[in-house]
């Protein structure tokens, strides 16, 4: 019997259509997935390799979400969302080329939507007191927007054949080969 990973998670096989994570990720079909990885599948459980991959794959909107409040303080919100909607892009691009497992930890824990909506209310409350309150509103927003994924849906929608030129995956499966490679040095 294998241990619980931390990164572990459910999820449900939908012949013909995917490997569907708890959270919605589609990834390559089970019995596909199995046989691309299946050293690295038997030693840690295909479980906790997707959920590693899930992760991995939420580095770009965290980073976003994370930086956009500091950014709206510093400057307008125009160069705010500008510059935050450059960082998406620019670690999601840097996300599909490497993986490292001391950074997902980070990323475990900053992805978390309850410690974002804490932080947040915080900013909200800073804004607030600074007399912005549109600001206030635009932070709200942000999270808002980051957290359903609607906002990544329209920065990636772009750049989506730009990435294809350079990666024949997805976002999830280039995720999860590499979490498998790292994985299969790891003894």
């Amino acid at each position: 019997m294998q241990r619980r990973d931390l990164f572990a998670v459910a999820y449900r096989n939908v012949p013909g259509k995917g490997l569907f994570a708890s959270g919605g990720l589609k990834f390559q079909e089970e019995a596909a997935l199995r046989r691309e990885y299946g050293r690295v599948v038997e030693r840690m459980g295909l479980e906790a390799l997707i959920g590693e991959a899930a992760v991995w794959v939420l580095w770009p909107s965290t980073a976003a979400i994370w930086i956009f409040p500091w950014l709206l303080w510093l400057w307008r919100a125009d160069a705010a969302v500008l510059a935050s909607v450059g960082v998406f892009l620019v670690v999601q691009a840097a996300h599909m080329l490497f993986y490292a497992r001391w950074l997902n930890y980070v990323g475990f824990v900053l992805a978390n939507r309850l410690l974002q909506a804490v932080a947040y209310l915080g900013f909200v409350a800073a804004f607030w007191a600074a007399g912005s309150k549109a600001k206030a509103a635009g932070v709200t927003a942000w999270l808002v927007l980051m957290a359903l994924g609607a906002a990544q849906v329209v920065f990636l929608a772009p750049f989506v054949p730009l990435l294809k030129v350079f990666f024949r995956r997805s976002p999830a499966d280039q995720a999860l080969m590499l979490v498998a490679k790292t994985a299969a040095g790891r003894p």
